[in-house]
């Protein structure tokens, strides 16, 4: 991914100021000459990119040293870029020191960034001589992919149809034998190859009305290749329980402690579990070996099981009903493929429709009934409406069937991606574990934070990776599992295993990304299979293993990572860290990355305890993400918010902002209430934020919370939980964009204010509240108006 590294890298220094001051000196001229090759550079790249996976060896390793050039490149010129802004923004003597004139220690760092430079324009002018000698092409034409407008793809494919399109008599089938039948506990299996829509036709059968109405409680997790017991079992206890509190004592917990908390609860209601993807036949067993902790009541409970082995399925020692998936019959084959490559928006433009038919008929006998290949086949050829494009697949079609079939269609459909951005987004994913259900906000901001969404006049960077996502799934790259009921477009997705084992693969071959699994060993930013030097490392599920690191690496991910990992050691070395991602695990000396790793961009940290969180954080002037819930802040100082790139910040106990603080690049705030500030109102402060789209505030108890006339400009969701206040004061002009408004066990003193009549853009009113106000006259106005009303009182509901 070489041209997606030199692109993110032109991209970003492009955004410097560097060539806006003379305190550089002659740094300056030699950045402007340094992006001149880069630019230059890039011109080559495409002709380069085909000569690699033409196979030739020399132009593998050519493209391995661009992408190194590039990226040193943009540490040495971002190095220079730090300087300078955090010479404007110190404070006091030394600061107006700083600013004036320069200190000997300023000129030393100088001189080494003059040094590092020059060193990165020779290893650029020894690329260029390489060139030469392979005779790689200059493409005058194309210096850079064109950015695709994806208008109308943005409200297109953001639910998921597959299984709507030929899986219906088996829906039904499945239901049927859940809810009804004998009343003793017993398991459910559907049983088919990957690809086939084991996973699609179970969550639509796990989401239905009818489970949902029989069953007291439904719990969903993937079982998958590596399974540890141990963490199955806790995130099925996590599900179970109400009380979101205990999360922090279930990870104390050991097996048999968990086992017996999940049987005293089940014994009690009737059930449903979902075992997804189960690869071995003694799983149940394994399940169950300390203590038996799916109890049989005889109430009707049921345990729904997916798997690519028939003797999985039989193994299960209880009445089993097992459901062999068969490939769709050619009529419902076509039916989702055309639904796909021909959908009913664009045939009305189509000339010759029969010959497209007449070809997609043929396309779809070859792809066997699979539905993961009729929709990846179907979402590339939606794109390539030529016919000769539909007679070069079909001629072109691979002699080998089920897995080579669809390796070759993924990669014909990846290739025919519109820019290596969206390819680097796709490969991206592949970071995240298996079956995960990916957050389309969280991917979204990393995607921005490691440089692949570029910059264009007619979107924002947000919009445009919107429609990266919308791209993505029209392709059938990715599932959209939930939708927004605001903004209608994709909340969270996930990918097909078949799907994201090709991407790693395609991701390891030039050190874009390794994902490394206790399976595996070797160290973060070199690959497990050879000594290549990778720039973005996952791992996932590690234990009682020492994570060191290279100091090249730029992402670095963590699930699962049990306390005995020892990630500490290693984090203080990775000095160009531009992404710090870490969930269900847990980290210590977290303060230590701060003082090295200043060109952090992305900082999530859903860690097991707390994350103390120093006033050094200062230091971090490029930081767009800081998402760390279990925070504790170790300084009085109100540094963070001294940051200006700041874009969403998700915390908790935390200072807010005094009105001369206020960060005005901040699009998404969630923030605890800190003890001392809890019955202050926040509002008069946060509503000055200009560019505030999402406000989310926890536990705040003024007795009055106002809105003035000019506040929230862009506030689109205001989400309040465990608030409460006597009244509300709302000025009419305040929250303009306003559309969704949530409270969840929340007290209103005197009710809804009627100001809320007086909000133009407000369709949705969300309220789980801790007293009845289920005939507030405010709310019956706004029924009257056309806005949602949703939740009942006493009672959650999921919306």
């Amino acid at each position: 991914m070489a041209q997606s590294a030199v692109s993110a890298v032109l991209g970003n220094v492009g955004s410097l100021a560097v060539e806006e001051t003379s305190f550089l000196c002659g740094v300056t001229l030699e950045v402007a000459f340094l992006k001149d090759e880069l630019i230059r550079l890039q011109g080559y790249l495409r002709d380069a990119e085909s000569k690699r996976r033409s196979g030739i060896e020399t132009v593998a390793i050519l493209l391995s040293q661009i992408r190194d050039a590039a990226y040193e490149a943009e540490n040495v010129i971002e190095a220079a870029d730090y300087m300078k802004k955090r010479s404007m923004i110190k404070k006091g003597f030394m600061g107006a020191i700083s600013r004036y004139a320069r200190l000997p220690s300023d000129l030393t760092a100088l001189h080494k960034i003059g040094v590092e430079i020059q060193r990165v324009r020779r290893k650029l002018s020894e690329i260029f001589q390489s060139i030469d000698r392979l005779k790689i092409d200059l493409d005058n034409q194309v210096v850079d992919d064109a950015v695709e407008d994806y208008d109308g793809l943005m409200h297109q494919h953001c639910k998921d149809d597959v299984i709507m399109v030929g899986f219906e008599d088996e829906y039904k089938e499945i239901v049927d034998k859940l809810v009804e039948g004998e009343n003793m506990l017993s398991v459910v299996s559907i049983v088919a190859m990957g690809g086939a829509g084991k996973t699609t036709l179970a969550r639509k059968v796990y989401t239905s009305s009818a489970v949902k109405q029989h069953f007291e409680s439904l719990v969903w997790v993937t079982v998958s290749q590596k399974l540890k017991v141990i963490d199955l079992l806790r995130e099925i206890l996590k599900q179970i329980l109400s009380d979101r509190d205990q999360s922090t004592k279930i990870d104390d917990m050991n097996e048999y402690e968990v086992g017996k908390k999940i049987h005293d609860i089940l014994v009690k209601k009737r059930y449903l579990l979902v075992l997804d993807d189960v690869w071995e036949t003694d799983t149940w067993e394994q399940i169950n070996r300390t203590i038996k902790a799916f109890p049989d009541a005889a109430n009707c409970s049921r345990v729904l099981l997916t798997t690519r082995k028939g003797d999985v399925a039989n193994h299960v020692e209880m009445p089993t009903h097992v459901h062999a998936l068969r490939g769709l019959d050619p009529q419902k084959s076509w039916e989702l493929f055309s639904s796909r490559a021909l959908p009913s928006y664009k045939r009305s433009g189509i000339h010759d429709l029969d010959k497209y038919e007449e070809l997609g008929r043929k396309l779809t006998r070859k792809c066997d009934g699979l539905p993961l290949a009729l929709a990846v086949l179907g979402g590339y050829l939606s794109r390539n409406l030529n016919t000769q494009a539909w007679s070069d697949v079909l001629l072109c079609w691979p002699s080998t069937k089920d897995t080579q079939m669809m390796r070759g269609i993924i990669a014909r459909s990846y290739k025919d991606l519109p820019n290596h951005y969206i390819r680097s987004c796709l490969l991206y994913i592949a970071a995240f574990p298996e079956d995960y259900i990916i957050s389309v906000s969280v991917l979204i901001n990393l995607w921005i934070a490691d440089g692949f969404i570029p910059h264009t006049p007619r979107h924002s960077v947000e919009k445009t990776a919107r429609m990266y996502v919308s791209e993505l799934a029209q392709r059938s790259f990715v599932q959209v599992v939930q939708t927004s009921i605001i903004h209608e477009c994709a909340e969270g997705i996930r990918i097909h295993d078949i799907l994201r084992d090709w991407c790693i693969e395609e991701a390891a071959q030039d050190g874009f990304l390794d994902v490394i699994h206790e399976t595996t060993s070797g160290q973060v930013g070199a690959s497990s299979s050879h000594n290549q030097t990778f720039y973005r490392s996952s791992f996932q599920n590690m234990s009682g293993q020492i994570l060191h690191a290279s100091p090249k690496l730029r992402a670095l991910f963590g699930f699962g990572l049990s306390s005995s990992v020892s990630v500490s050691v290693s984090l203080p070395e990775l000095r160009f860290l531009r992404v710090l991602h870490v969930e269900n695990s847990r980290i210590e000396n977290f303060s230590e990355v701060i003082d090295l790793c200043i060109h952090l961009r992305h900082v999530r940290l859903r860690v097991l305890g707390y994350t103390m969180v120093p006033s050094s954080i200062r230091k971090l002037i490029y930081l767009q993400t800081m998402d760390v819930p279990r925070c504790l802040y170790v300084s009085s100082s109100r540094s963070l918010w001294d940051i200006p790139t700041l874009r969403y910040v998700h915390l908790s106990s935390f200072p807010l902002p005094k009105r001369v603080q206020i960060p005005q690049n901040l699009e998404q705030l969630s923030m605890w209430a800190a003890d001392d500030e809890s019955e202050k109102d926040p509002m008069p402060i946060l509503e000055m934020l200009p560019c505030l789209v999402v406000l989310e505030l926890q536990y705040y108890k003024p007795k009055t919370m106002s809105f003035g006339a000019q506040g929230f400009p862009r506030l689109q969701e205001l989400i309040l939980e465990g608030c409460s206040f006597n009244k509300w004061t709302m000025e009419v002009g305040t929250m303009p964009k306003l559309s969704f408004l949530s409270f969840t066990d929340c007290r209103l003193g005197e009710g809804f204010p009627d100001g809320l009549l007086h909000l133009p853009s407000l369709r949705f009113v969300a309220k789980v509240l801790a007293q009845d106000h289920s005939n507030d006259s405010t709310l019956d106005g706004l029924r009257q108006k056309g806005c949602k009303i949703i939740g009942l009182f006493g009672r959650e509901e999921c919306y």
